[in-house]
């Protein structure tokens, strides 16, 4: 059987779909694949002719996320659609621009693919009291962690306590963290490029903070290596990749309880109302003084992080796709 993966065009940025994906296919194990890229070609004309092209040597397209409005080009019977989230939609449009968006990648694809699938039961919830979709069309296959992400031992915290925020978007909930921890003995590393009131947050607070950006994946895990916690307080998420990231790696994370994080972290990390400050700082400070509390935490997420191993999702993608060839599908 063979896969098209129908990608958004090749970025630096760190949390890609692409990204994400590339470990899946490393790890499928009865299926061939090959990768088309958005903007491969100088017009959007020229890359849908091409994307017909190719697509008649494939059993099964899978748009990666982004592009969903392809589908309406694409062959519905072997089309299906991964969306991440509805955070875009939701949160940062208003109006005639939201009601565009809202059609070309939600109501469109969903008419025009077979299947949709979503990274979290949080996203397709959203999914179906948003646009009215149908349960049954929408299949829920978590995202993973990277194929290269391996146990990193850490016996004590560093004498000054380093605790990693990922993520700068409005949501991540900078601001909120700075408020929390201002007055805690400790080192922040924040991986992404800050705004302006994020800055000045910061520097009004006092807090020892290092801002990274533009950062290798190598670097990236040499940031959680050298992390004792990992802070992902964010205010909504589709899924919640750092959370898995600190499982697989050996380190405490803090993050929500609401949104989708329950759903990823389960019992492996400290969760915490992310508009109550002092809900934040309490939750780092009993990470950084109970050893007992953070080691369990960490032990609780070697154990639920085998449930997002890159050959775990891949199976989950092809048993979807196997079930797609075939006359029983349903759809």
């Amino acid at each position: 059987m063979k896969i098209l993966f129908i990608n958004r065009a090749k970025s630096k940025g760190r949390f890609s779909f692409e990204e994400l994906f590339s470990n899946i296919k490393k790890s499928l194990t009865s299926c061939t694949y090959e990768d088309f890229y958005d903007k491969s070609y100088p017009s959007f004309i020229a890359n849908i002719k091409a994307v017909r092209k190719i697509q008649k040597s494939a059993d099964i397209l899978h748009l990666t996320g982004g592009l969903g409005y392809y589908s309406v080009f694409l062959p519905k019977k072997k089309t299906i659609l991964t969306i991440h989230d509805t955070n875009h939609y939701e949160h940062d449009l208003t109006g005639l621009k939201k009601w565009i968006f809202s059609y070309l990648f939600y109501k469109l694809p969903y008419k025009n693919t077979i299947y949709l699938t979503t990274v979290s039961e949080h996203t397709k919830s959203r999914l179906i009291e948003l646009f009215g979709f149908k349960p049954s069309k929408i299949k829920v296959v978590p995202n993973c962690y990277p194929s290269d992400f391996s146990p990193s031992s850490k016996e004590e915290l560093n004498p000054i306590p380093k605790i990693l925020q990922i993520g700068t978007k409005r949501n991540k909930n900078i601001i909120r963290l700075v408020e929390a921890i201002k007055n805690i003995p400790i080192e922040l590393t924040i991986i992404g490029k800050l705004n302006t009131d994020q800055e000045t947050a910061l520097k009004d607070s006092g807090v020892n903070f290092i801002n990274k950006t533009n950062l290798t994946h190598s670097e990236i895990y040499n940031e959680y290596v050298n992390c004792d916690i990992v802070s992902f307080v964010s205010l909504h998420e589709g899924f919640g990749l750092p959370i898995v990231e600190a499982n697989i790696i050996g380190r405490a994370i803090i993050t929500s309880s609401i949104s989708s994080m329950p759903e990823v972290a389960n019992n492996a990390a400290h969760m915490v109302n992310p508009n109550n400050v002092d809900d934040i700082k309490g939750g780092i400070l009993k990470l950084i003084e109970n050893n007992t509390y953070r080691n369990t935490l960490i032990s609780n997420g070697f154990e639920n992080v085998k449930q997002f191993s890159p050959q775990k999702i891949a199976s989950l993608y092809e048993e979807l796709y196997t079930n797609i060839k075939t006359p029983s599908h349903g759809n």
